[in-house]
């Protein structure tokens, strides 16, 4: 397995080698399309827990204590919230892979027949 891409981590004084999400806030772009990509960020698959919440770096709010991932990025729980509260926009790449990704999962098929027999062995 390939290392996972690292997403949605903050400059602080204590990590100050990382992006300032408040150059990143684009409040001109399409709610729907911020939306969309924070219900994306909302329901990755949990890989670490951790004992503290990460405080936000626009507002100060406990913003969660969990890293999500999609197999692909790993990012903070509360990158969502940076997104729709705050119009935080992610680079074009993850968002493209996000739209993409989500799209796809929505317009597959669903093959039954493994579940079926499952009750008739």
């Amino acid at each position: 397995m390939r290392d996972l891409i690292l997403i949605g981590y903050w400059k602080s004084d204590d990590a100050p080698g990382w992006p300032d999400p408040r150059d990143l806030v684009d409040l001109e772009w399409d709610s729907e399309d911020r939306d969309a990509v924070a219900q994306y960020l909302e329901t990755g698959l949990v890989s670490r827990a951790y004992m503290g919440f990460s405080p936000c770096r626009i507002c100060g709010a406990d913003n969660g204590n969990l890293e999500f991932t999609d197999l692909t990025y790993v990012w903070p729980s509360g990158l969502a919230h940076y997104v729709r509260d705050h119009g935080v926009r992610l680079p074009a790449e993850f968002v493209d892979h996000a739209t993409t990704t989500q799209e796809a999962v929505e317009q597959s098929g669903r093959d039954e027949s493994w579940w079926r027999i499952q009750g008739t062995e």
